[in-house]
């Protein structure tokens, strides 16, 4: 891990706006950290995330045979072992904690939460960043229960990059207050830290972080 610090953060998320968003021509000094099923992009683009983090049981049983064969970093809780994923040096196992603040020793222990962009935040927090800047996290989703429910998406699924993200599996539905609760400690404690966050989302919802055009982190 030591070779990603203190470098510039690109935290991607998985939202519809990753289909507008040129990853492959986002500045090549960025460590990127993608979160759960990001590699489902990969047939659309020449990108690649540094590291990839993932704490939902549902999307790790059902990515688990991307997690047992990529040589990519991931960042997993000790759970992922007893639901299949096998243990590789390029893995790192987590303790998860229920403490609703920003951890920045992952080694020790994850803050769990209810979005998986708080976890990479923790992340890039624990690389001690120059800055940290995000992609694809729209924070606008569709569905029709309350929210932290666990409903199977029938259909195609409209609230991430690819309509098979979640088509005809179970997920979790967001909380977007409750993401929104966490996204600005993560602002307060970079802040703290003197370190810039930047969303640079496309046509994103979110408006806890300072927001950026997409222009100024491409090379």
């Amino acid at each position: 891990m030591s070779k990603f610090t203190n470098k510039p953060i690109l935290i991607v998320g998985n939202g519809p706006s990753l289909n507008k968003t040129p990853l492959a021509d986002i500045d090549k000094s960025f460590i990127s950290i993608g979160m759960n099923k990001i590699n489902l992009i990969y047939e659309k683009t020449s990108w690649r995330p540094d590291i990839i983090t993932c704490v939902n049981g549902f999307v790790i049983r059902q990515n688990k045979e991307y997690f047992n064969t990529t040589d990519k970093v991931l960042i997993l809780p000790i759970r992922a072992f007893y639901l299949g994923i096998k243990h590789r040096d390029n893995i790192l196992f987590v303790n998860l904690k229920d403490t609703n603040k920003v951890e920045p020793n992952i080694q020790k222990y994850l803050s769990s939460s209810c979005t998986v962009t708080f976890t990479a935040l923790q992340v890039a927090a624990y690389l001690h960043p120059k800055s940290v800047n995000i992609v694809g996290v729209d924070h606008s989703f569709v569905f029709d229960e309350k929210p932290n429910a666990v409903q199977k998406l029938e259909g195609d699924d409209v609230n991430h990059f690819s309509k098979d993200y979640f088509k005809n599996q179970y997920w979790g539905l967001p909380d977007l207050p409750g993401s929104e609760i966490l996204y600005k400690l993560s602002k307060e404690y970079f802040e703290s830290k003197k370190v810039p966050i930047t969303d640079f989302t496309v046509e994103g919802k979110l408006t806890i972080f300072t927001k950026g055009n997409i222009a100024e982190i491409l090379e």
